[in-house]
């Protein structure tokens, strides 16, 4: 009883600005800080092993003074005008109109049926990696693809595939297409979370009351509103479009590809000497990167202004077949997505038992399964090691993120006006600094101390950006859990242990199965980290399927993307059935 009393007295003086002090408290204080030094010190490790090459020195050839060598053969590469134009215009361009979609379908369809259920399937779109949905999109609407096959002959009058092709486009088109596909569903997903810290119904019931119709408030009042609460989100989607190498070696041009591709190529050719020209290539990629988001910054600023003062005029146009037009483009926009992402899974799961298949047939002709026995074979390697690094870096990640987000709860960072540490902006660190410009620095470092092409050191690499996704997904709901539950538990277990162990954690059980299949996800799509940090001898599906994908059957091309697809469908597929196989008994939990 006496127990009882002292853990309600320390539960009661939990309520007030004073955190509980405990051997739990003392041991996650150091968390943050070792967590923020695991993703932090490779990206600064990897940039300053990518500078001095950039400038002519790199001992381990024989450079050991500093030169604008390689800047001057960098310049006088021909084809970098060309590169560094489609790379610009694929990222912008899907960043902007992934923006654009997205703002548009809120104002569009907010409260619809239609948007809550694009909602419940956002955390499957972003399971979906680069390189298998670049394969799907564009089998699905390349000149002899599934798309085209279905309009054909009755529609198009085609007996043969035409010559044209959106896909490969040497402006980059294809491209553009491509990541703003992919792009899309992590702007939407942000973009609610970021909803949540607004009161939007109060705000739509006040502009009603003073004669705004829902989307004109949605663009006068909660985009202005929204817009920076989406900076740096919308940071990651630009810098990751200026550095994507995957999905432009699938989709892109190839004389002269976007410029990560060509600064790729640098890095991995087989004169030595050329990789100073790799890192100057890297070092340019990343002051673009730098400048591309100051520039945005500045545009964001003088769209906020020039909407601050639109919206002080109070003028009340409604235009209704401009709002018809919004909300009928919003819906074709969610079915658009829905459909092209799963029409990318059904045509890949046909190609893959195919046997024979002429165009224009909707349908195989013949089907067969001995691509699967090819694929398998080639792919049970790469496979394994694809689960152990995933497995691993997700279960790493999410008990550094929980053991932060507990920290953070229990000493009160979390507030109504501030939702996160004074360091929140850290996490995206490693989503807006190009991954190529950091990550050749990472491999002369950890060749330096013969760790190179290490498991551990994969995994490691791996953390760098799967930590992010984990606690930008968890922060929400560990933020939003009701401590009184928890209080409860502490005065009836009577150790905060086990109220974590007993209570908290498994009525948190399915956003911390989610998140952990989201790791996997996120650790499964990287490409660049595992074969630069993999060295060749450890191979994955994504690597593998990357390699493939550029020439090769087109039958076995789906297999290799089948599986890259389905081991974070399987992941998924767990973290929805565990809960509710250990809840079955109770209704409750199984609704939270």
């Amino acid at each position: 009883m006496a127990k009882a009393l002292r853990t309600v007295s320390q539960v009661t003086r939990s309520t007030d600005t004073a955190p509980i002090e405990g051997p739990l408290r003392t041991a996650l204080q150091f968390f943050p800080g070792l967590t923020a030094t695991l993703f932090i010190l490779p990206v600064l490790l990897g940039l300053l092993g990518t500078w001095l090459p950039a400038f002519g020195y790199l001992p381990s050839i024989g450079a050991d003074s500093f030169s604008l060598q390689p800047w001057r053969n960098l310049l006088d590469n021909p084809g970098i005008g060309k590169a560094l134009g489609i790379s610009l215009l694929s990222s912008w361009g899907a960043m902007l109109l992934s923006l654009l979609i997205s703002c548009v379908l809120l104002a569009g369809c907010w409260q619809s049926q239609l948007l809550r259920w694009l909602q419940r399937s956002l955390p499957l779109l972003l399971a979906v990696p680069h390189a298998a949905f670049a394969i799907g999109v564009v089998a699905l609407l390349a000149p002899g693809g599934w798309l085209l096959r279905l309009l054909s002959p009755w529609a198009t009058g085609l007996a043969a595939p035409p010559f044209f092709s959106l896909m490969n486009d040497p402006n980059g088109f294809g491209l553009l297409l491509v990541l703003t596909l992919k792009e899309l569903p992590f702007v939407l997903f942000m973009s609610f979370i970021a909803l949540g810290q607004l009161q939007v119904e109060r705000t739509l019931y006040v502009c009603r009351s003073l004669g705004y119709a829902d989307t004109s408030s949605w663009w006068r009042v909660l985009m202005p509103q929204l817009l920076p609460r989406l900076r740096l989100p919308l940071y990651a989607v630009l810098a990751y479009g200026l550095s994507v190498v995957d999905i432009a070696l699938i989709a892109g041009p190839n004389t002269p590809p976007a410029f990560a591709v060509m600064l790729d190529r640098m890095f991995n050719h087989p004169d030595i000497t050329t990789r100073l020209t790799g890192s100057a290539a890297a070092t340019f990629l990343l002051l673009l990167t730098v400048g591309s988001l100051l520039l945005w910054f500045f545009v964001e600023r003088l769209y906020l202004y020039w909407m601050s003062r639109r919206a002080s005029k109070g003028h009340r146009r409604d235009n209704r077949f401009v709002r018809s037009l919004q909300v009928g483009a919003g819906q074709v926009t969610a079915v658009t997505l829905l459909i092209i992402t799963a029409g990318a899974f059904v045509l890949l799961l046909l190609w893959s038992v195919s046997f024979r298949w002429s165009f224009p047939d909707a349908l195989p002709d013949s089907y067969s399964l001995r691509f699967w026995q090819r694929g398998w074979q080639q792919l049970s390697l790469p496979i394994w090691y694809t689960l152990a690094t995933g497995i691993a870096s997700a279960l790493i990640g999410l008990l550094l993120v929980v053991a932060c987000l507990e920290h953070e709860v229990t000493r009160r960072r979390c507030s109504a006006r501030n939702t996160g540490p004074r360091l929140f902006w850290l996490i995206y660190i490693p989503l807006i600094t190009p991954q190529i410009a950091f990550l050749f620095g990472v491999q002369t470092v950890l060749l330096q101390v013969n760790a190179w092409g290490n498991l551990w050191s994969l995994v490691w690499i791996h953390l760098v950006f799967v930590i992010p996704y984990l606690f930008l997904s968890l922060s929400g709901p560990y933020r939003n859990f009701d401590d009184r539950y928890l209080q409860q538990a502490e005065i009836l277990c009577g150790s905060e242990w086990r109220a974590l162990w007993r209570v908290k954690w498994p009525m948190l059980l399915r956003p911390l199965l989610a998140v952990t299949a989201l790791g996997f996800a996120v650790s499964v799509s990287q490409y660049l980290a595992t074969l630069y940090i993999g060295a060749g001898r450890l191979p994955s599906v994504t690597t593998e399927t990357v390699a493939i994908a550029t020439g090769g059957d087109r039958r076995l091309i789906a297999v290799f993307a089948l599986f890259q697809w389905l081991l974070p469908l399987i992941m998924y597929s767990l973290a929805l059935l565990i809960p509710w196989y250990i809840f079955r008994h109770r209704k409750a939990m199984q609704l939270s």
